[in-house]
């Protein structure tokens, strides 16, 4: 049997049923978190969903106190979603954890995805991908490790800066990280050919993938 698990994220479409199948499928810990990812806009069809689940997950876990959620994710910007939900999962990434995506929600289920690549995980998640009309899924392999990125403490540093004032000089961010230009201006250049910044004069400003990380 596999190792108990501390978390399980889901994405919700408009059915429940799959994501019941693979809670039921689950072996979940005492205090588990189940976490239920949403679309922030209203849809009647998607709340008698997220309802049906949460009555069937109350009976399935009811001798083993599991914590249920709902979060609603904003789809309307992309990199804002991602980083919303990179947050949720960086609170999981050093403990065993499941995702499944289904649904017919595609952006959230990409969202999904792509915060889990950009998350430095302790135990690789397992990642499931549940088939429309089939009881069924398909497992993918971790693939976050082979395209992890060179971000270090430091880059993140300055990516948090820019986040938190919008643009800064290089002299800026020295200045308030109280290091040398040099070492600074070699991170923005290496944040700026990753495509994490981008500079506009003397300027430097976040790029949509760097707001992802940020």
């Amino acid at each position: 049997m596999s190792e108990p698990l501390d978390a399980l994220v889901m994405t919700l479409g408009f059915e429940p049923g799959p994501l019941i199948r693979a809670a039921a499928s689950h072996n979940l810990k005492p205090g588990a978190s189940i976490a239920v990812l949403t679309p922030s806009f209203k849809d009647d069809r998607a709340e008698r969903a997220y309802l049906e689940l949460k009555k069937v997950c109350d009976i399935l876990f009811k001798d083993v106190n599991v914590d249920i959620r709902r979060i609603e994710v904003d789809l309307s910007d992309f990199s804002t979603a991602v980083k919303q939900i990179r947050e949720l999962l960086t609170s999981f990434a050093d403990r065993r954890v499941a995702i499944c995506l289904t649904g017919g929600m595609r952006a959230l289920c990409i969202a999904t995805y792509t915060a889990y690549l950009t998350v430095e995980w302790r135990f690789p998640p397992s990642i499931e991908v549940h088939l429309e009309g089939r009881a069924e899924s398909i497992s993918i392999p971790p693939l976050h490790g082979v395209l992890k990125l060179d971000v270090t403490e430091e880059k993140l540093a300055i990516l948090k800066l820019l986040s938190k004032y919008g643009s800064l000089s290089i002299g800026d961010i020295a200045s308030l990280m109280q290091k040398d230009r040099s070492t600074v201006y070699r991170h923005i250049s290496s944040l700026m050919r990753m495509g994490l910044i981008s500079q506009k004069g003397r300027l430097c400003e976040l790029t949509d993938l760097g707001r992802m990380l940020a």
